[in-house]
């Protein structure tokens, strides 16, 4: 089962792919690209050697730690030696000559790219090394383990060292074609590509530093500061590969080319995408700048891999531009390019990075040591969790949850990294676990509104809330930047929290009919009257916000819910997601002229936000389960906003507040959603007579109410005409990606129209599913 995902401006723009409603908007050009590239970008990079004084520690010293190797040891490393075409064998080179006579040194990607022999471990091999090792030990003094660097790269024949030429790695270092000549035999295609002469050199240098590393694991020494990997036998797990410098990753929404990615080498190629891969290495000529691709490109690789990997503490993506080498670090709360380092003057530190990715420990590079997603190499080895489980997630007792489902995710570049897990307890029990980074001022923000909202029908319950930990202490952006006096960078410091949900729904977007769908709207209708009733306004109504559970829709996310006084609104900045906010907070919002203003967001806004939703989906979907038929059919409100931007609410007041008489939304619908065209007109009546009160009055607008609101769905509830909910979308249309269904209920009566409703029964089909 495929996740439902929701998106942000970035995703939605930059790859084409889905809007927060699941439907495709239209692509845009590369300068519109840039420009919203750019725009994410604008207040969250700190660029180190431009905005901090050079006596603050760089995030490339506080994170990959010195070690005692020097340049007379990386020199030692040598090249396989190789056999001429007249059958002399010639010694490799090195991959590094240390400077001399006021020169730089000099790295030294093979110009041959030659494929590593193959280093089997066969019995005659183990004895050569055997006996070369009894040799050394009889022949030679105690050595320290940083001499030993001169004899071991000597031979890399190491053992365990055959994933080099393993049939997932070998397109790294070059190609095989049909040799014409011998139909019988491939020839090797030698790559004059600087990716791939890189790649080799990495390799290279990895081989020698692993079969170093191998003998002090797992105690740290001077050589290996890092915290160690978590197994060293065997094949080494991760590898560098150059292959998708000319092809792309496998990804469903976007075509990037990564010069140089690590990867986990035990996957395969068929599982190498976005989310199996660790790091990236993006290579330049020139000098590092905005204005180059690298910058841009950097950056959408460290936002694919936020992407993919939602259980990322952080991701690094480094730069190697004109022999200046940089890390740029990706975390929640922005992007960090830090000082260069020259990798010919201290060649050192280039080791150093190298060693720490592909050797460390998993926790070393921002991974959550707290969860854990399964792939084919850990298949059926975790007897603690349920059956079916994709992984397992740490819950407060530090007990290991079942992750069965990935509910859904927000694509933030640097936001709330929010995902939804559907997890269940060792004894069954089902919830859902909102694992998510917060600001620190709203830190305990969400639970203190559930907790005022508790026993509301149609919002979820909150079971427990807890800080994740890391290291035993409070998991947080913060943790480089605020020992390095960087916390003024105009960050927002985030915490990583968790909160336990129930009941454990589905997204809005697997209703099974139309009746369904409408009987959500009606509880959400009446859970937000409720909700404002203990003084929780949600203020932020979006698709994502809501699910289906035993065919009743409920609010789950209340990030930016504001808390009511006196009055039926709260003040905020307009904040919102942008299609489906109201005429009158887009108007004012694009009033201010860039500058930050307070509007007052009442409750009548919200209830409009949940017209441009019931609108989109009877709009853009043509089926149950946001079935489309149609793929060029674009959500009416987000193409509108994608072309308007900060005036996107003329257009929603030309089709919204025209005359009585106008029928032109209702005309819109899908042949699917036909029957909801006069829902549309009423509602949209309401609308345009809240509309005109408030205009006539001078006074503070109010909206629909919600007595109003629940009265028209009800009625449409009883006259809809009869339909049999589906379970699976019809196979001539394109369903969407989204999770099975829900049960089905209808309104308990036209008399108890705000209370909750009962369950319908479904088709013998669905209820044989169940």
């Amino acid at each position: 089962m495929q996740a439902v995902v929701s998106t942000t401006s970035y995703r939605q723009r930059l790859y084409a792919s889905v809007s927060t409603t699941n439907a495709l908007p239209a692509p845009c050009n590369q300068s519109q690209i840039n420009e919203i590239l750019e725009e994410e970008l604008n207040g969250n990079v700190l660029w180190e050697e431009k905005l901090l004084p050079q006596d603050v520690e760089s995030v490339m010293d506080a994170i990959f730690i010195q070690s005692d190797f020097t340049p007379e040891d990386i020199s030692r490393i040598h090249y396989q030696s190789f056999e001429s075409s007249s059958g002399r064998r010639s010694t490799g080179v090195p991959v590094f000559i240390p400077a001399g006579r006021g020169a730089s040194g000099t790295w030294q990607p093979d110009t041959r790219n030659v494929q590593p022999r193959t280093l089997a471990n066969t019995r005659a091999t183990k004895r050569q090394r055997a006996q070369k090792q009894r040799e050394k030990t009889q022949n030679t003094r105690p050595r320290s383990q940083m001499s030993a660097v001169a004899s071991a790269v000597i031979d890399t024949e190491v053992e365990g060292w055959n994933s080099l030429t393993a049939s997932h790695a070998d397109k790294s270092f070059s190609t095989q074609e049909y040799d014409y000549k011998n139909s019988n035999k491939k020839r090797i295609k030698i790559s004059a590509m600087a990716e791939g002469r890189w790649t080799l050199l990495f390799n290279t240098v990895q081989a020698i530093m692993y079969s170093l590393y191998a003998k002090c694991f797992p105690n740290p020494s001077k050589s290996f500061p890092f915290r160690p990997m978590d197994l060293v036998c065997g094949q080494p797990k991760r590898i560098w590969s150059s292959k998708f410098s000319t092809i792309v990753v496998p990804d469903d929404t976007n075509a990037q080319k990564p010069d140089i990615v690590l990867v986990n080498c035990s996957l395969g190629d068929s599982s190498l995408r976005w989310c199996n891969i660790i790091t990236c290495v993006e290579l330049t000529d020139s000098e590092l700048s905005t204005q180059i691709p690298l910058y841009r490109g950097s950056a959408t690789k460290g936002y694919l891999l936020m992407r993919e990997q939602p259980w990322r503490r952080f991701v690094f993506i480094f730069s190697i531009a004109h022999n200046q080498l940089r890390l740029h670090y990706f975390d929640r709360s922005g992007l960090i390019i830090s000082r260069p380092i020259s990798i010919t003057k201290n060649p050192v530190r280039l080791l150093d990075v190298l060693n720490t990715v592909t050797l460390a420990h998993t926790n070393t590079l921002g991974f959550d040591p707290t969860m854990h997603m399964c792939d084919c190499t850990c298949k059926n080895t975790h007897h603690d969790l349920r059956e079916k489980a994709i992984g397992w997630i740490e819950g407060k007792d530090g007990t290991h949850l079942s992750i069965m489902s990935i509910l859904w995710r927000s694509q933030g570049f640097f936001s709330r990294g929010t995902i939804c897990y559907r997890v269940q307890t060792p004894g069954g029990d089902e919830y859902a676990l909102k694992d998510c980074w917060v600001p620190e001022d709203r830190r305990y923000h969400e639970g203190n509104v559930l907790r005022m909202v508790a026993g509301v029908p149609n919002v979820v319950r909150l079971v427990d809330e807890w800080d994740v930990l890391y290291d035993g202490m409070p998991d947080c952006t913060d943790r480089i930047r605020a020992s390095r006096g960087m916390s003024s960078a105009g960050f927002i410091r985030r915490y990583h929290r968790r909160l336990l949900l129930s009941p454990c729904g589905e997204p809005l977007m697997t209703y099974s009919s139309r009746t369904e769908l409408l009987k959500a709207f009606h509880d959400i209708v009446v859970a937000h009257s409720l909700m404002l009733k203990c003084n929780v306004l949600h203020g932020d109504l979006s698709p994502n916000n809501f699910i289906i559970y035993d065919g009743q829709g409920y609010f789950i996310d209340f990030d930016h819910a504001g808390i009511t006084t006196d009055s039926n609104s709260i003040r905020s900045e307009g904040t919102g997601t942008r299609p489906y906010m109201s005429i009158r907070l887009l108007r004012e919002g694009s009033n201010n002229n860039g500058n930050e203003v307070t509007v007052f967001h009442t409750a009548g806004d919200d209830l409009e936000s949940l017209f441009y939703i019931f609108v989109e989906f009877a709009t853009t979907f043509d089926g149950p389960h946001a079935m489309t038929k149609d793929n060029a059919r674009k959500p009416m409100w987000y193409d509108y906003w994608l072309l308007m931007g900060d005036n996107s609410w003329a257009p929603k007041q030309g089709l919204v507040l025209s005359h009585s008489g106008d029928r032109s939304l209702m005309s819109q619908t899908t042949s699917f959603f036909g029957p909801f065209g006069p829902i549309i007109q009423e509602w949209r009546l309401l609308i345009r007579a809240a509309a005109e009160a408030a205009s006539q009055t001078n006074g503070p607008p109010s909206g629909v109410s919600h007595e109003e609101l629940a009265t028209l769905l009800h009625k449409w509830l009883s006259q809809l005409p009869p339909e049999i909910p589906e379970d699976v979308p019809s196979a001539t249309a394109s369903p969407l990606s989204v999770a099975s269904s829900s049960r089905i209920t209808r309104p308990s009566g036209p008399n108890n129209i705000m209370q909750p409703a009962t369950a319908l029964r479904r088709s013998a089909r669905i209820q044989m599913k169940l």
